[in-house]
């Protein structure tokens, strides 16, 4: 090959090098910041808990033990209440859209608390 392939080769080759890093850091930006985005729980504490959970009228549970996300399977909620008891507190409450804190509660020990978050999404 002469130089001038090369170059023109080359310059090609950075060219789908930028445009495949444009493309990937623009898609990932817009799954964060979508207001498609699903809201998340998000548990922060090192003991074990059990929560019991209530998001519009529909109940679940869980237990775990450290911190840990629930997906709410929803893009739109108006109410949610967590009661959360704790074996060793404080445990730290976060409602969260894409990257966006929508609310955050804090327990101050342990034992049940319940923690109720007022959100009107529209």
């Amino acid at each position: 090959m002469n130089k001038k392939t090369l170059r023109i080769l080359g310059a090609l080759i950075i060219l789908i090098c930028a445009l495949t890093a444009v493309t990937a850091v623009s898609s990932t930006s817009d799954d964060n910041n979508s207001e498609n985005a699903n809201i998340t729980l998000q548990i922060n504490t090192t003991g074990s808990w059990r929560l019991d959970l209530t998001v519009d009228g529909n109940y679940s549970s869980c237990e775990a033990e450290g911190s840990k996300t629930i997906d709410l399977n929803s893009t739109e909620i108006d109410f949610a209440s967590v009661t959360i008891n704790q074996k060793n507190g404080p445990t730290d409450v976060f409602l969260v859209k894409g990257n966006e804190t929508l609310h955050e509660e804090h327990s101050k020990s342990s034992g049940i608390e319940t923690i109720y978050f007022f959100y009107p999404e529209k």
